[in-house]
């Protein structure tokens, strides 16, 4: 296979697994309501929490994972059927670059490691600057640098101790010099 063979290959994986997995979400979920343009939906598989569907295909849908739809949650859902999907135009451009050189995969876990807390800080501040909603949470930060540098990378939004602080809501302030002090304070 041709480089730009294995490129148009590696988009259309993303394409269908994407679009696919919005698809089921969609498709196994139930409306429940109608916010202007946005259908909020529930799955019941008891988790709260929730997906902003903003594909190519399946958008301005919102699909909760219990079956409690919390205003909370759906704020902050909402502010990501507001964003760019970052995180998708940004997979589809590393597949498409991949085949060309394999170096790329390293910086681009980096890369979109960032991007994902920039694009849930946006969420969260969207939340707060439009319906004055703050996360909440009773996790209290970890005293071992190893464990708060865990959560910061295994998790798609920054840790919830850092999401409850004031700072953290400042527009001015940078994720990275969140994520540094977070670590080295």
């Amino acid at each position: 296979m041709m480089d730009w063979e294995l490129s148009l290959f590696n988009v259309s994986i993303v394409v269908i697994f994407y679009e696919g997995f919005h698809g089921l979400l969609y498709y196994k979920s139930k409306e429940v309501r109608k916010d202007g343009k946005v259908s909020v939906r529930v799955l019941d598989i008891n988790e709260e929490n929730a997906i902003a569907l903003n594909s190519f295909f399946f958008r301005n849908t919102i699909v909760f994972l219990s079956d409690e739809v919390s205003e909370k949650i759906l704020r902050h859902e909402e502010g990501h059927l507001k964003q760019f999907n970052y995180i998708y135009a940004f997979l589809l451009i590393v597949a498409a670059l991949l085949p060309l050189n394999y170096l790329i995969s390293i910086p681009s876990v980096i890369v979109g490691k960032i991007i994902f807390w920039e694009i849930e800080r946006d969420a969260d501040l969207y939340a707060y600057t439009k319906y004055n909603v703050k996360y909440e949470s009773d996790v209290f930060r970890p005293k071992s640098r190893i464990e708060r540098l865990k959560e910061w990378l295994l998790d798609s939004h920054p840790p919830d101790w850092v999401r409850k602080e004031e700072e953290y809501y400042d527009k001015k302030t940078n994720i990275l010099k969140l994520f540094i002090c977070d670590l080295f304070s």
